[in-house]
C-alpha cells in the first residue's frame, strides 16, 4: 500500500506531501492545477521515462520518494535486479519500502530503493509489483480489437503460456528462414556449384602452403644479394682466419702468453679458460662462413622462378581475402559448399521435416492457449456480466468471442493459421440494454460505456492479480448523474480489498472518498505553483460543491453536496 508520496521542484510544483491511507483516496482540483503532473511524479517513480524538462523553472534537479508498505501478499518478481538480498529488500526492512527518483540537469537520474542505488528496470519491476495505474489511454485501446486479446490472456493469466508459445513461433521462424535459404540456393544451384568448383580448382592447382609467401620473400631477398652476402662472408672468413694478424693467430698468441704466465700465478687459469672457448668459437664462425660463401651464389633462374611464384601468389591473396590465410579459408570453404550443395536435396528435405515437426509442436502449443482462452472467455462474460450491473447496465450481455485467425498469420499449418500469439483473434461484444443483440464494441459502445466496461475488467483483473494499489487517472470520461455515482460506488467496493487512488472531476465519485485531497495552483512571486491538501471532513462539501459546477458556491449547491455524501455513506 502506498503510504506516503513527496515531491519536490517538480513542473509546477515546488514541494507536496501527500500522506495516503487505506480505501479510496480521491485528488480533485480544477483543470490544469497540477493533477496530472502528481500522476506524472507518481508514473516516473514505478519506472517510467524521465526527463530534464520535468525539472522545476531555476532549479538543478527534481526528486519524488514514496514509502510504500509491504502487505503480506504482495509478491514480487524474483529476477528484479538488486531487489532481493536473500529473502530481503535493499536495505534489510521488508516492512517498508522507501523508493526516490532524483532527475538532474541533461536528463541524469538516480534511483534508489531503500537508499540502496537500483537501476530503473527494478523500479518498473517493483512498480508493476506494487501500484497498477488505469488512464484513460486504456479506455481508447478498447476500441481497438487487436488488444481484446491481450486483455484476455492477462485475465487468464496466460504469461507463462505465451512466453513458451513466443519461444516455440520464433524457433519456427528459423527454421522457415533456413528452408527459404536453402530454396533460394537450390534454384541457384548450378551457378553456386560452378563458382565454387572454379574456386577449389585453381586454389588446389596453385597448391599453396601455409606462411609460403613469407619463406619466398626471404629465398629472393638471398638470392637478388648473392654477390654481396658472398663478399661479406668471405672478407669476414679472411678477417678471423685467412689475413695476415688475422683474429685467431692474436687469439692464439694471447693463449700462449697467458699460459706461461700461468705457470707462475695459476689465478689465471680461468681467464686462458674464456680465450681457449672463445678461440674455439672463433674456428667454428671462420669455417662456417669458408662455407656459406662457397655455396651462395647467384641463380637468375630460381629468382625468376620465386617472382613468378610470389606474383601468383600475391594475385591469389587479392582474389581471396588479401592474405595466404584467407585463401586457405576459401578453399576449405569452397570443398565444404560444394558438399553441402551437393547434398542439397537431402539438407533441405531434413530441413523441410524439422519445420513440420516445429509447427506440430506450435499448433499444440496454440490449441492449449485456444482451450484456456475460451474457459476464461466464459469466466470473464460471467463476470464482465455481473460487474456492469453494479454500473448502472440493467441487463447487459457481454462476450469475448474467439475466432480464427487471419491477416497477421506468420504461418499456415495443415489449414490453420498461426500467429505470434496462437491461432485466436479475440474481440469484445456488448449489449448494453435489453433485447438489443451484442455488437462489437468497437460500434456501439460510447465513452461513458467504455469508462464502465474498462472499471469492470480492471477490477476483475486486480481481484486476480491481488496488486496492493489501483491508480484511476480521470477513468470517469463522458459519464455523469446516477452512472457517475454507481462508478463511484464501484471504486468504494473495489477499495475494500486494494487501496485506490482516484482522481476524478465527478463529484459522485469524489463524495465516496475516504481520504480526499484537493489540487490548487496559485501564482506567487511572478510564478505558478501546485499546492495539494488533504480535506477535513467539513471542507469536503465546500469541494463537493465545487465540482458540482458554478462560478459561485450556493447554499443549494452546498446542500446538494452534504445529499451526496450522505448517500455515500449508504
Amino acid at each position: 500500500m502506498l503510504l506516503e508520496l513527496r515531491i519536490r521542484d517538480f513542473a509546477i510544483i515546488e514541494e507536496a506531501a501527500l500522506q495516503f491511507g487505506p480505501g479510496l483516496n480521491v485528488l480533485s482540483g480544477e483543470t490544469g492545477a497540477g493533477k496530472t503532473i502528481i500522476m506524472s511524479a507518481l508514473a516516473m517513480l514505478l519506472g517510467a521515462r524521465a526527463s530534464a524538462e520535468l525539472i522545476r523553472v531555476d532549479r538543478k534537479e527534481a526528486a519524488v520518494e514514496a514509502r510504500f508498505d509491504l502487505e503480506g501478499d504482495t509478491e514480487f518478481p524474483r529476477d528484479a535486479e538488486q531487489l532481493h538480498r536473500g529473502d530481503d529488500l535493499p536495505g534489510g526492512d521488508q516492512g517498508e519500502l522507501l523508493v526516490r527518483r532524483v532527475i538532474a540537469e541533461g536528463g541524469r537520474s538516480r534511483v534508489l530503493i531503500n537508499d540502496e542505488l537500483a537501476t530503473v528496470n527494478s523500479l518498473a519491476k517493483i512498480g508493476d509489483a506494487l501500484v497498477q495505474i488505469y488512464g484513460q489511454h486504456e479506455q481508447q485501446s478498447l476500441l481497438r480489437p487487436e488488444t481484446h486479446r491481450q486483455i484476455l490472456d492477462r485475465y487468464a493469466g496466460l504469461e507463462s503460456e505465451l512466453a513458451e508459445y513466443g519461444a516455440a513461433y520464433e524457433r519456427a521462424a528459423a527454421i522457415r528462414a533456413r528452408v527459404d535459404e536453402l530454396s533460394r540456393r537450390e534454384r541457384e544451384r548450378a551457378d553456386l556449384i560452378e563458382l565454387a568448383r572454379f574456386k577449389l580448382a585453381e586454389l588446389e592447382r596453385a597448391a599453396i602452403s601455409p606462411a609460403e609467401d613469407a619463406e619466398l620473400a626471404a629465398a629472393r631477398a638471398v638470392l637478388a644479394n648473392a654477390a654481396k652476402l658472398a663478399a661479406a662472408a668471405n672478407e669476414a672468413q679472411e678477417l678471423l682466419y685467412g689475413a695476415q694478424d688475422a683474429a685467431l693467430d692474436l687469439v692464439a698468441r694471447a693463449q700462449t702468453r697467458l699460459g706461461e704466465a700461468a705457470a707462475i700465478d695459476p689465478k689465471l687459469s680461468p681467464q686462458i679458460e674464456l680465450i681457449a672457448s672463445a678461440r674455439l668459437n672463433l674456428e667454428e664462425a671462420a669455417h662456417g662462413l669458408r662455407g656459406y660463401a662457397e655455396k651462395i651464389e647467384a641463380d637468375p633462374a630460381r629468382l625468376e622462378q620465386i617472382e613468378n611464384r610470389l606474383a601468383e601468389l600475391n594475385r591469389l591473396k587479392r582474389k581471396y581475402g588479401g592474405t595466404i590465410e584467407s585463401a586457405l579459408e576459401t578453399l576449405a570453404r569452397s570443398r565444404a559448399e560444394i558438399a553441402e550443395l551437393e547434398s542439397m536435396e537431402e539438407n533441405k528435405g531434413r530441413a523441410e521435416a524439422e519445420l513440420a515437426a516445429a509447427l506440430d509442436a506450435l499448433a499444440a502449443l496454440a490449441k492449449k492457449l485456444s482451450t484456456r482462452r475460451h474457459s476464461a472467455a466464459a469466466e470473464l462474460k460471467r463476470g464482465m456480466e455481473t460487474e456492469l450491473k453494479t454500473l448502472g447496465m440493467r441487463s447487459p450481455v457481454f462476450d469475448a468471442r474467439i475466432s480464427a485467425e487471419r491477416d497477421a498469420a506468420g504461418f499456415v499449418h495443415r489449414g490453420v493459421a498461426l500467429g505470434p500469439g496462437g491461432f485466436d483473434t479475440v474481440e469484445f461484444y456488448l449489449s448494453p440494454n435489453l433485447g438489443q443483440p451484442p455488437m462489437a464494441l468497437v460500434k456501439i459502445a460510447s465513452g461513458g460505456e467504455l469508462s464502465r466496461i474498462m472499471l469492470a475488467l480492471k477490477s476483475l483483473e486486480a481481484r486476480r492479480r491481488g496488486v496492493a494499489t489501483l491508480i484511476f487517472d480521470e477513468v470517469d470520461a463522458g459519464i455523469g448523474g446516477a452512472i457517475a455515482e454507481a462508478v463511484g460506488r464501484k471504486l468504494k467496493l473495489l477499495s475494500r480489498f486494494h487501496q485506490v487512488l482516484c482522481i476524478t472531476h465527478l463529484p459522485q465519485i469524489a463524495a465516496f472518498a475516504d481520504t480526499h485531497f484537493v489540487v490548487e495552483k496559485e501564482e506567487r512571486r511572478g510564478a505558478t505553483r501546485s499546492r495539494v491538501n488533504v480535506l477535513k471532513a467539513a471542507e469536503r462539501a465546500e469541494e463537493i460543491a465545487r465540482m458540482l459546477g458554478g462560478a459561485e458556491i450556493t447554499d443549494r449547491m452546498r446542500r446538494a453536496a452534504r445529499e451526496l455524501l450522505d448517500r455515500a455513506q449508504v
